[in-house]
């Protein structure tokens, strides 16, 4: 639950990069993620999530936060070499805020030559949330053999540097 001096800073969220730290909460808001998302199932425990997210991840990834009163509520993890967008999540209560704008828009500053990602199919607030974000569907890069067995559709943003 949200306190409410997380909802009275909203207005200033801090996008900056983890740290060691905000890991957890990261592993955390993707947990609850899968739990309250009835059509993703479950693959791997909570656990196993959390271990995910173990200092290591930091030298693979780009991992930017969104941080409000002191408490993550959202993050982008990145690929530090193909700039390739793992996971954009942000806490249920959080949303509608600009946090998900504020972390492509971090990762486009990151990665201004463009980014790809992918979007479980049935999640439409998503998709519609990329595609108003700039990012367009790639023909053929419908992905039906995921680790879910959720389809999944690869997206691009093309980059400011055109």
């Amino acid at each position: 639950m949200m306190s409410s001096a997380l909802r009275q800073t909203l207005t200033r969220p801090l996008i900056r990069q983890a740290q060691i730290p905000d890991l957890l909460s990261c592993a955390a808001i993707l947990n609850d993620y899968i739990d309250a998302t009835a059509w993703l199932p479950r693959v791997l425990d909570r656990q196993a999530i959390a271990d995910m997210f173990s200092p290591a991840l930091l030298e693979k990834r780009i991992i930017f936060v969104a941080e409000a009163g002191g408490e993550i509520i959202g993050y982008l993890s990145m690929d530090h070499e193909a700039g390739f967008v793992h996971a954009l999540y942000v806490h249920p209560a959080a949303r509608g805020e600009g946090l998900g704008k504020a972390l492509l828009d971090a990762a486009g500053q990151a990665r201004p030559q463009g980014f790809e990602l992918t979007v479980f199919e049935p999640n439409a607030d998503a998709l519609r949330f990329y595609i108003r974000e700039g990012l367009v569907e790639v023909p053929d890069g419908r992905k039906t053999d995921t680790d879910e067995g959720v389809p999944t559709l690869l997206l691009r943003w093309k980059g400011s540097a055109q």
